[in-house]
C-alpha cells in the first residue's frame, strides 16, 4: 500500500467517525487507522534508521584517531595544566579546525600555543601533528564531505579516554562548526 492511498484511506475513516453509533464501531474505526498508521510507518522508521546508521559509520571512522589524542592531551595536562587554559584550548581547536575540519590548502601547525614553556609548546604540536596525519583521520577527510560532518565526527562524545575525557573536556561543546578563536 503506498503512502497516499493509506493517508486517505485514514482520511475516510476519521471523515466517517463521527457517524458511527455505537463505541464498538468507533473502536473498529480506530484500530484500522491505528493499523493504517503501523503500515507507512515501518518503511518511514527503516529510511530513518538507514540514514541514521550511514551517518553513524560516517562519523565512527575517526574514534580511534580521537581517543588516542584525547589520551595524549591527558598525558599533556598532567605535567602541563595550562592545557586547560582557554587560550590554548581555542588555538589547538583552530588548528584542528584549519587542518581537519574545514582544512585550508598549505596549512601548517603554529609552533606556539600558548604553553608557558617550550616543552609544552613542542608536545602540543606533537600531539596535534599526530592527529592530523592519522590514517584514519586522513580517510576522514575525504569520505566526510561536510565541514558539518567532520566536526560531527571529531566532536563525538561517545568517545573516551581511560580517564573519563572527552572531546567536550578539552573543546566544549558547539551545535556547529565555526572559526570564533583566537589566531597566534
Amino acid at each position: 500500500m503506498t503512502f497516499t492511498k493509506a493517508v486517505n484511506q485514514m482520511r475516510e475513516l476519521l471523515d466517517k467517525l463521527p457517524e458511527k453509533k455505537t463505541d464498538k464501531d468507533k473502536l473498529s474505526s480506530l484500530i484500522s487507522i491505528k493499523l493504517l498508521i503501523e503500515i507507512i510507518e515501518e518503511p518511514l522508521k527503516k529510511r530513518s534508521d538507514k540514514k541514521d546508521a550511514a551517518y553513524s559509520a560516517k562519523t565512527r571512522i575517526i574514534k580511534k584517531a580521537l581517543r588516542q589524542f584525547l589520551t595524549g592531551l591527558d598525558k599533556i595536562y598532567a605535567k602541563h595544566e595550562e592545557l586547560g587554559d582557554t587560550d590554548v584550548r581555542n588555538q589547538m581547536y583552530a588548528a584542528i579546525y584549519r587542518g581537519f575540519i574545514k582544512p585550508q590548502r598549505g596549512y601548517s601547525l603554529p609552533e606556539r600555543f600558548g604553553m608557558f614553556s617550550d616543552k609544552g609548546q613542542g608536545l602540543v604540536r606533537a600531539a596535534l601533528h599526530k592527529f592530523l596525519t592519522h590514517p584514519e583521520i586522513v580517510a576522514a577527510s575525504r569520505s566526510l564531505k561536510s565541514p558539518e560532518d567532520r566536526f560531527a565526527a571529531f566532536q563525538d562524545g561517545d568517545v573516551e579516554t581511560s580517564e573519563g575525557t572527552s572531546y567536550f573536556d578539552y573543546f566544549g561543546y558547539s551545535n556547529k562548526p565555526h572559526a570564533t578563536y583566537r589566531t597566534a
